[in-house]
């Protein structure tokens, strides 16, 4: 499947043990495309990696959460593309960092930014694609200065969907952050699925199924720890492909075995090659490096694996 006008593009660069994720949305009917930046980590890569693809401003730069190696080189997007960021989608989670301080800082600095605290169930709708926010929770952003709520369940969570008008059934990417297993819990509560039960004695009467988190692609939260990754939830998205951004050289040890076997679990992924590792060489195949998820609103997905190192700025496809 090649970039064409009509295809959205998800880029989950290669940064290591951290996030930078280029969302690449179709062209409208002027031909213009829009570009939104999910969390980023190395800033001189992530901002090379842009230029590249000829970006000039940005819909909206989401931070799902005040982690080091999620926001790292997001003060440096923020001058790069001062007056030419619609929106800065914020977690919630007020961190004591001096990087999230020099964020916030920044933001109140240009005036074209507008500043949002996401929440889930809130959608955008850019260039045809519908971006829903499934985390965090309205329960969980309540606890965050009371009860206590770890960061990473802070997490924001996104899903993509895009559907062309002749399919069937519409291009669903899930991209999980770093959430953990009190986020996900949420995320299945406030997204449930209606199917068809196997218990004979439950009298249910059954006409359509409904499984809004079903999804083709997951991009694995937190980086493959075992903390993030339960197979119950991932049975529930049941995608047919994952991407893991990770390093070779982790010092938490990613990806955690735990976490592999539920992906490999799920029945697309018992499947080989369809677990991806951004900068982590599995036995038998080399890291992916750059990976880069390509649809045209059908569930068929072209994953383009860019294979550098994390300091090299590869060539978008």
């Amino acid at each position: 499947m090649s970039v064409r006008p009509e295809s959205l593009c998800v880029h989950v660069l290669n940064v290591g043990d951290g996030d930078s994720i280029v969302l690449q949305f179709p062209a409208d009917v002027n031909g213009r495309r829009k570009f939104a930046l999910v969390d980023c980590y190395k800033s001189t890569k992530t901002i090379d990696y842009l230029k590249k693809l000829g970006v000039n401003e940005l819909e909206f730069v989401c931070a799902t959460h005040p982690h080091y190696d999620h926001i790292a080189g997001i003060p440096k997007v923020l001058d790069t593309f001062k007056g030419s960021i619609q929106e800065f989608w914020d977690s919630g989670f007020r961190h004591t960092s001096l990087t999230y301080d020099k964020i916030i800082n920044k933001i109140k600095d240009d005036t074209n930014i507008n500043f949002i605290r996401v929440t889930s169930g809130m959608e955008r709708i850019i260039n045809d694609v519908k971006v829903c926010v499934l985390a965090p929770s309205i329960y969980l952003r309540n606890r965050y200065d009371t009860y206590g709520v770890n960061i990473n369940n802070a997490s924001v969570v996104l899903k993509l969907e895009y559907k062309d008008p002749d399919a069937v059934n519409p291009s669903v990417i899930i991209l999980g952050g770093d959430a953990q297993f009190d986020s996900w819990a949420k995320v299945i509560e406030e997204f449930p699925h209606h199917e068809k039960t196997d218990n004979p004695e439950q009298k249910v009467e059954w006409k359509k199924s409904f499984k809004p988190l079903n999804c083709n692609v997951l991009k694995v939260a937190h980086h493959g720890s075992k903390h993030g990754t339960a197979l119950e939830y991932v049975e529930k998205l049941d995608p047919e492909y994952a991407i893991v951004s990770c390093s070779d050289s982790s010092r938490h040890g990613f990806p955690h075995e735990i976490a592999w076997l539920s992906l490999k679990e799920v029945s697309h992924m018992g499947v080989k090659d369809r677990i991806y590792f951004t900068d982590y060489s599995e036995p038998g195949k080399p890291k992916s490096g750059t990976t880069v998820v390509i649809t045209n609103g059908t569930t068929t997905h072209d994953i383009v694996s860019l294979g550098e190192g994390t300091d090299v700025v590869p060539k978008p496809p």
